[in-house]
């Protein structure tokens, strides 16, 4: 399913696996003039490139399966497909992903694509890449016209369960160094944020590593700072863990900020 929608120029694509009448989980890919920022998943890589039909070039922010999926009938049909030199080895061989994920967002297929430059022109965008690690190794943002699309960079003040992979300490500068960039909306994954709520998600990631520290120098165990930290988590949460085996969860965040490997 895909809900379409504008704002400051930007079209704004939601979209999901349909089940049943309900989608799974939602995730945003964007399109400004003629280039496309992300392309959803695979399970709806059909429609996503129905909606994206004449588009000359797509620009991708990191590998995961929600962010690429449609990337391979894009190129097909003549589309440019760029991604960064980290980026560009997943997408040619796409890692073999989880059940729960191949569920809700569906195994990404094979892609090429060429490498991103610094600064790059595409009818008339001026596109700057900006590296903004953290949520994976390979992750990047792209500035244009003022407008970020920021991919997975920034989630929400309220987000309670982190992936395995993610790097927060990473993530908190890839922050502090997007923010001195000039922009006033951020189009990514969860959503279009504004500056003010990108902000907002950087003061909650510095809070929560100065209470993990404080905590662990008081010699609390990992699970006993989650639970400090998230005495009760939102349903959704829990259910995340349980269905992902802790691929994504409270945890990862503690022992992310501790530099503690997260093993499955």
């Amino acid at each position: 399913m895909i809900i379409r929608s504008l704002i400051n120029s930007v079209e704004v694509f939601k979209c999901g696996t349909e089940v049943e009448g309900r989608v799974l989980y939602w995730t945003h890919f964007y399109r400004y003039r003629d280039v496309v920022f992300d392309c959803g998943c695979p399970n709806i890589a059909r429609e996503v490139t129905d909606a994206l039909k004449n588009s000359k070039v797509l620009l991708i922010t990191h590998y995961h399966e929600d962010h690429v999926g449609a990337a391979p009938l894009l190129r097909g049909g003549g589309t440019e497909v760029f991604a960064s030199e980290k980026t560009i080895p997943l997408l040619q061989t796409p890692p073999r992903i989880p059940q729960y994920r191949r569920v809700v967002w569906g195994q990404p297929e094979p892609v090429k694509a060429e490498p991103l430059d610094k600064f790059m022109s595409f009818s008339k965008v001026d596109v700057e890449v900006i590296e903004t690690p953290g949520h994976t190794f390979d992750h990047v943002s792209f500035l244009a016209d003022g407008l970020l699309f920021s991919g997975d960079l920034a989630i929400s003040d309220k987000q309670a369960v982190w992936m395995r992979e993610e790097e927060v300490n990473v993530t908190i500068k890839s922050l502090e160094n997007v923010l001195k960039k000039d922009f006033e909306m951020a189009f990514g994954g969860p959503g279009p944020m504004s500056r003010l709520e990108v902000e907002a998600y950087l003061t909650y990631l510095k809070n929560l590593k100065e209470q993990v520290g404080e905590m662990y120098r008081e010699g609390l165990s990992v699970s006993e700072i989650v639970e400090r930290i998230f005495p009760k988590p939102p349903q959704v949460a829990l259910i995340m863990e349980f269905v992902s085996e802790k691929e994504w969860a409270r945890e990862n965040m503690v022992k992310s900020i501790l530099g503690i490997p997260r093993t499955p």
